[in-house]
Order: structure tokens, then C-alpha cells, then sequence
């Protein structure tokens, strides 16, 4: 299960974001799920590592993608019957999501920014239009 990230540790917020599973999903599931059992920092927020990670987006391959009831998808998890090339698939998954989410961080900024140029020049002709008007 190895992922190779520059972070060490994720918020809840991060790991929705990341697998695609709603936060109260994922705070559910660690009731479920033992083995899932992220660290909490000083104030008590979840902090995931990249095995949390690769937990989660294996959970969520044995529930949605596969259709495991939770019990059996448990069992399997508690078993090890997750594969490890599933894991490295698994590590590919998240890096792409990643890197999705940081290209769509880019294009967020890049168009609020060219937003921002044309309200402003918008607001400069709608003031050279009342000085004409007097």
C-alpha cells in the first residue's frame, strides 16, 4: 500500500475530496471498519496517513465498486483479502485525483482572476459613463 505524497498527514476535508466519499460517510465507516483509524492532533481532528488513504479507496472499491454489504466488506478487510496490486492501483487512483484537484485549484484562480480584471473594467467605463452624464 504504498503512496508517495510530499504530505504526511490529511484532514477529513482532504480524504472526501480525495476518495469521493462524503466526510460523515468516512466518519462512519471507522466505526465500521477497525482498521481504519486515523491519528488526532491536539484539538482532536482526524489527521490520515496514506495507508488511511488506501484504506478508504479500498473500502470504497469492495462497497461501490464490487457490492459488498459493509459486514462482508469488513470481513474481507479484517481478512486481508484486498490484494496489494489493487493497492498500487489504489496509490495511482490518488495521485491522479490529486493532481485533478490541483489543476482544477489552478483554473479556479486563473478565472476568478481574469473576473476580477473585467468587474474592474466594467466598473471604469460605468464611471467614465457617469462623468459624461455629469
Amino acid at each position: 500500500m504504498a503512496f508517495e505524497s510530499s504530505k504526511s498527514y490529511y484532514s477529513i476535508g482532504e480524504v472526501s475530496r480525495i476518495s469521493g466519499i462524503p466526510a460523515y460517510l468516512l466518519r462512519y465507516w471507522e466505526d465500521y471498519f477497525s482498521e481504519l483509524a486515523p491519528a488526532r492532533d491536539t484539538r482532536g481532528n482526524r489527521r490520515y496517513t496514506n495507508r488511511d488513504i488506501a484504506m478508504v479507496l479500498n473500502i470504497k472499491e469492495l462497497v461501490y465498486e464490487k457490492g459488498y454489504k459493509l459486514n462482508k466488506a469488513s470481513q474481507m478487510v479484517k481478512g486481508g483479502k484486498v490484494e496489494n496490486n489493487e493497492a498500487d492501483h489504489k496509490t495511482n487512483e490518488i495521485l491522479k485525483l490529486q493532481k485533478q484537484i490541483s489543476r482544477d485549484q489552478k483554473q479556479f484562480e486563473i478565472t476568478d482572476e481574469r473576473r476580477r480584471i473585467l468587474l474592474l473594467e466594467i466598473k471604469d467605463e460605468i464611471e467614465e459613463i457617469l462623468e459624461l452624464m455629469g
